[in-house]
């Protein structure tokens, strides 16, 4: 545990998960996320762009954890739900940031931070797989577009990453699409930074 600023590790992140009894394909889920999530935030880091990796890693690797709670419970907006619990573990700013993984608050001009990298890096997941931003919006259409207003919203909500999306990379100055190729390509680096990185 990170105790300046009471940021879990990634061991600790795993048993909140496990404490809220997160299914096995939630946390891969998840732990691919926070590859793709490392992988940006690294690379803006490189680029003398302030991003905070820890507090980055906990909100990538929890942004699911209300997911299993609203199954159980039949409550809506697993977001909400996972800021709920975030804040009753004592770790408000990881709840903030998971708050807006599947819509984004404020201002849309501001400044990117771990909060559109987590937003961004769900969206480029489906299940433990990494696609592109197209593919994984086809998923999200044929598994929630059930009624007009529903894939209203996913339009919306693929609007607003692909501008996410331009705003990370502009920054970067790459292709989306190197983000397959270098953590496919890399897979020993990424599991040994990960190591290196659990306190």
């Amino acid at each position: 545990m990170n105790s300046i600023k009471n940021i879990p590790g990634e061991k600790g992140c795993l048993c909140l998960l496990e404490k809220y009894s997160t299914p096995e394909h939630i946390v891969r889920h998840s732990q691919k996320v926070w590859e793709v999530g490392k992988f940006l935030g690294q690379s803006m880091i490189e680029r003398n762009y302030k991003i905070d990796l820890s507090l980055l890693r906990a909100s990538c690797l929890l942004h699911d954890i209300g997911k299993f709670p609203c199954i159980l419970s039949g409550a809506k907006n697993h977001d909400m739900m996972g800021k709920e619990i975030l804040e009753k573990e004592g770790l408000p700013s990881v709840g903030e940031i998971i708050s807006q993984h599947v819509i984004l608050k404020g201002p849309k001009n501001r400044s990117i931070s771990e909060e559109h990298i987590v937003f961004y890096a769900d969206k480029r997941v489906v299940h433990d797989e990494i696609v592109s931003l197209e593919n994984r919006f086809v998923y999200l259409l044929n598994t929630y577009g059930k009624s007009l207003g529903a894939i209203e919203r996913l339009l919306v909500m693929k609007q607003e990453t692909i501008n996410v999306e331009n705003a990370i990379f502009e920054i970067l100055k790459l292709d989306p699409e190197i983000i397959s190729s270098s953590i496919m390509c890399n897979p020993s680096k990424t599991e040994s930074s990960q190591k290196q990185q659990v306190r």
